[in-house]
């Protein structure tokens, strides 16, 4: 009661939420856990993500491009920039008119990241091997064509 009355209606903290409750929400909020507290769980998603951002650095590499992409955990981001990138300030505002391009050819090609080169991408349990490498080399065609070669 003495946590719970400072939630409205009767305290100053407003709580509110579509799923709020909801019983289906928190089945699947449970489910969620259960799979995410299995053993290696992170380690899987993490081996899967650098898997996929090493095949796509390996070609960049490969073509001399100036950006890398850089992750953690399983999370990637895409830098246009041979030079290490670890904070949004260190992002050149002019290299967006690459990711601008990018985005577009990812999308006519059925691949999606985030509308903003400031944003990141994730990699989650249910992208297979065959998804992954199916997108790398999407990615690596797409960079090519951005990046004139």
């Amino acid at each position: 009661d003495e946590i719970m009355n400072h939630v409205a209606p009767l305290g100053n903290v407003y709580q509110a939420g579509t799923l709020s409750a909801n019983p289906i929400a928190i089945s699947a909020g449970i489910a969620a856990l259960e799979q995410i507290l299995a053993n290696g769980f992170y380690d899987k998603l993490r081996v899967k993500t650098e898997t996929f951002v090493d095949q796509i650095n390996t070609h960049i590499k490969k073509k001399k491009y100036p950006m890398h992409l850089v992750s953690i955990g399983s999370i990637f981001w895409i830098a246009f920039s041979d030079k290490p990138v670890k904070t949004a300030s260190d992002i050149n505002p002019d290299s967006m008119k690459y990711f601008k391009e990018m985005h577009s050819q990812l999308l006519n090609n059925g691949i999606y990241l985030g509308p903003s080169g400031y944003e990141v991408g994730f990699i989650s349990e249910a992208h297979t091997k065959k998804d992954l490498k199916k997108a790398a080399k999407t990615i690596c065609k797409i960079i090519d064509n951005v990046m004139g070669h």
